[in-house]
């Protein structure tokens, strides 16, 4: 008669050893994947919101140029004026103010929401994106153009 080894009660112990290994490395390694793509997620969120205030930032800057240059009529008119003030004098020929309304930044447009001119020859202007997205509001003076929330 052959002798065993190993007794009976050892028998079969190296496989669900195995299995419960393998089943920690997955769920450990399930655990690492959904913790990086939340992560991506949360670093994209991020990079469209930065990007959407660098647009707006941008406009405001665009505009405090234009009001140095081609709209400095406008300049001391409050936005709901502007259609009148256009078709004085001082403005040029053919200045369209709804157009001015609609900013192009980096082939995304931005609307202008408000312009309140301020007597010191400064003013508020507050720029949103379309379709009631992200709003700021700016100072534009002769010191440049401060974002004031």
């Amino acid at each position: 008669m052959v002798q065993r080894v190993h007794p009976a009660r050892d028998a079969g112990f190296v496989l669900p050893l195995s299995i419960t290994g393998a089943l920690v490395l997955l769920l450990s390694s399930l655990s690492l994947q959904s913790l990086v793509l939340h992560t991506r997620q949360v670093q994209a969120a991020e990079r469209t919101r930065l990007q959407a205030e660098d647009r707006l930032a941008s406009g405001a800057q665009r505009l405090a140029a234009d009001f140095q240059g081609r709209l400095a009529c406008l300049q001391a008119v409050p936005l709901a004026e502007w259609r009148l003030q256009a078709l004085r004098e001082p403005c040029p020929a053919g200045l369209d103010p709804d157009g001015l309304q609609r900013l192009w930044i980096d082939g995304q447009p931005l609307q202008l929401a408000a312009w309140t001119p301020e007597p010191d020859g400064g003013g508020v202007l507050q720029l949103q994106l379309p379709d009631g997205g992200m709003a700021r509001r700016y100072w534009l003076g002769t010191v440049g153009v401060k974002e004031l929330g």
